[in-house]
């Protein structure tokens, strides 16, 4: 049974990974890369800072960042107890999937897909209420996703345990910052 969902999971990145064209390169380059949305996230962050009081806003804007370096950690634990080899490393897999990035660290689980999908549900829960183009942040974690799988540094398999870790973490820092608001009667 698990090495049917392994057959699955390589042939699906396969499937996809194929979709991908040559001149879209250097847009998916562009998107992989988190330094290039620092602005989005600094747009949120100035939003957060003019629509709230000074002191919820910087409670706000802290466990966000708080949740961006505890996410990256947790991967980074997790990658290296777990040593699964990235596609575009593996032997079996590497030949018949386009490579154009090849970073040497272990797969399990997605960090883009983690850190992206928390901070977003994060802000997503806290502002849907103040903010109603706040679900457009979500388009942030899908592109960035897709690039994993565009340049076949991951497994859908990878993506999918990213990305429900990265909710789980966002949705727990909400009711953490819930509990702190109400604790502190910040409002």
């Amino acid at each position: 049974m698990l090495d049917e969902l392994i057959t699955y999971d390589q042939e699906l990145l396969i499937y996809i990974n194929n979709l991908g064209e040559i001149h879209f390169h250097s847009f998916w380059v562009f998107v992989t890369n988190f330094i290039y949305w620092v602005p989005l996230l600094l747009f949120v962050f100035y939003k957060i800072y003019k629509k709230f009081p000074k002191h919820q806003a910087k409670y706000i804007i802290g466990y966000g960042l708080f949740i961006l370096f505890f996410s990256l950690l947790l991967v980074e634990l997790v990658k290296i107890g777990i040593e699964r080899i990235r596609p575009c490393n593996d032997p079996l897999v590497a030949p018949f999937i386009n490579i154009i990035i090849k970073p040497e660290n272990y797969s399990f689980f997605s960090g883009h897909a983690t850190v992206s999908f928390a901070l977003t549900t994060y802000l997503f829960l806290i502002l849907r209420k103040v903010f109603s183009w706040i679900y457009l942040l979500f388009a942030w974690p899908l592109f960035f996703i897709y690039s994993r799988l565009y340049f076949g540094v991951h497994y859908p398999s990878d993506i999918l345990i990213g990305m429900l870790v990265g909710i789980v973490i966002g949705v727990a820092f909400y009711r953490i910052y819930n509990a702190r608001i109400v604790k502190l009667r910040i409002y």
